[in-house]
């Protein structure tokens, strides 16, 4: 009887064992789920970089002369006005070699006044030349008429001739001493303009002594002290610098080449500094220069962001931690973005649901309608934007029938949405291209691709659902085509201890 006993005995453990493995194998075999739901809200995409504080405008100012600091009349953080003397440089050199320019000239003026006095004797010299010889040549064709009545001898006629001719060669020779005393006047006149070159030359020197603010602004460093002998031979030496307004002030940010093709100009950014770590600053980016910068093979390129600086608390130099907003959307379908990174181990692929036809041309007439809304176009440019998509509709669907495929396929529609784009701005005014740049921009950011968001059915199986995915901010993402709907649960990963 005992034997009986311990043989019921075993038999119930081993009944036992066996629904305990069982359990645990239908454990293993139907896995517990985390699930997320689908809500509408925000999304932003952003680009995270750091940057530096700078002035709008940084104007550094040095000395055009060389010579000894005298008097230095600004410090850190002073507000200067332009024209108004910041330092001044000892002068009295300079006004010893004004005083010998001076000089210079009067001397220059008073040679021309001696060469000219020169010039006007010759000429009265000329005059008396001129007057001898008419009287000479007279008296020659006076002796000339008496030696053919035979009056006077032919040795008479001979002196005649003789004193006409050096009264002549006297002409000439005062002639010749004319003109070269009209050019000692020139030599003498262009004296007086280099001497008074020189004058003025020395003048800027003794005005440059007096250094000036060349704008408004505030001194943000100051490397000039009185006694201080400045060298200005070769360069300028840097002795101070002037931030022109730090009211306003931009943002140098480095950008990676992976991101810089979502930045353009007109895209708004916020960002912070550790001087003031709860506090959210704005700001619109205002150039995206083309200069790439390389360093150890990482090759960046330089955003400016600029923002309005009222209260003064954005300092020159500040490191700021800055997000650039390329894309936002505003009460849309969103779901996690874990749902869509999740493959659930031997699920059913077969969808329940399809994310329906003509998700194509929804798209398209959604671009219409945000292109007339956020541009606010006329009626002219409307039904020209809708003749274009249009086009390119007709283009896409002959590429269908034509068999192309894959590839190729893929580079003709972008080459399609190139154009169309390019045809678009066109129609548009200056505001309208900023707009329509930032809304391609942003529709490039958001990289609409297809993805899976998986359900579970009514018995707890794991179900597959094509949705056409859109912007993304890491957490959620856009839902820009597909069944499931706002308040749907989805898969997001698996619960804790499922294996």
């Amino acid at each position: 009887m005992r034997r009986w006993i311990w043989l019921l005995v075993i038999l119930i453990l081993i009944a036992l064992g066996a629904y305990g493995f069982l359990e645990l194998d239908g454990q293993k075999e139907s896995p517990g789920y985390r699930l997320g739901k689908i809500d509408r809200g925000e999304i932003q995409m952003v680009i995270s970089s750091t940057g530096r504080v700078q002035p709008v405008m940084t104007v550094e100012i040095g000395s055009q002369v060389s010579g000894q600091i005298a008097e230095v009349l600004v410090d850190f953080n002073s507000r200067v006005e332009a024209g108004v003397v910041i330092a001044r440089i000892d002068s009295a050199p300079f006004a010893a070699r004004l005083k010998v320019a001076q000089a210079d000239v009067a001397f220059a003026r008073a040679n021309v006044t001696m060469q000219k006095a020169a010039l006007e004797e010759l000429q009265a010299e000329l005059y008396g030349s001129r007057a001898a010889l008419a009287e000479l040549a007279e008296d020659l064709e006076r002796k000339r008429s008496l030696f053919a009545r035979k009056v006077v001898p032919e040795s008479t006629v001979d002196r005649a001739v003789a004193l006409h001719d050096q009264a002549y060669a006297r002409v000439d020779g005062t002639l010749a001493s004319l003109k070269k005393q009209k050019a000692q006047v020139q030599t003498a006149l262009a004296q007086v303009e280099s001497r008074k070159g020189r004058l003025l030359e020395t003048e800027l020197e003794l005005g440059h002594t007096l250094i000036r603010s060349p704008v408004d602004g505030v001194v943000i460093n100051r490397a000039a002290d009185v006694g201080q002998t400045v060298a200005a031979s070769l360069q300028a030496p840097v002795l101070f610098t002037l931030a022109q307004d730090l009211s306003d002030i931009h943002l140098e940010v480095s950008v990676d080449e992976a991101d810089i093709g979502g930045i353009t100009e007109g895209q708004k950014a916020r960002f912070t500094v550790d001087a003031y770590p709860d506090r959210v600053f704005t700001g619109e980016v205002v150039q995206v220069r083309k200069q790439p910068v390389e360093v150890s093979g990482v090759v960046t390129y330089v955003i400016i962001v600029g923002t309005r600086n009222n209260d003064q608390s954005l300092l020159p130099g500040m490191t700021a931690s800055i997000e650039i907003i390329v894309g936002q959307k505003h009460d849309v379908l969103r779901v996690p973005s874990a749902a869509l990174r999740f493959t659930p181990a031997g699920a059913k692929r077969e969808s329940s649901r399809s994310s329906g036809s003509g998700g194509g041309r929804e798209r398209m007439r959604a671009m219409i309608t945000a292109l007339e809304e956020r541009l606010e176009l006329s009626e002219e440019q409307l039904a020209a934007v809708k003749s274009i998509y249009a086009e390119m509709g007709q283009s896409i669907g002959g590429l269908r029938e034509g068999g192309v495929s894959g590839d190729e396929f893929r580079e003709a529609i972008r080459q399609l949405r190139a154009q169309a784009g390019r045809r678009v701005e066109e129609l548009l005014d200056t505001e309208q291209k900023k707009q329509y740049r930032l809304m391609r921009v942003e529709a490039k950011s958001a990289g609409y691709r297809r993805a899976t968001a998986w359900t579970l059915d009514a018995s707890g199986q794991p179900v597959a659902n094509p949705v056409t995915a859109g912007l993304s901010d890491g957490t959620h993402t856009q839902i820009v085509d597909g069944e499931i709907a706002e308040g749907d649960s989805v898969i997001v990963g698996l619960a804790p201890g499922s294996p």
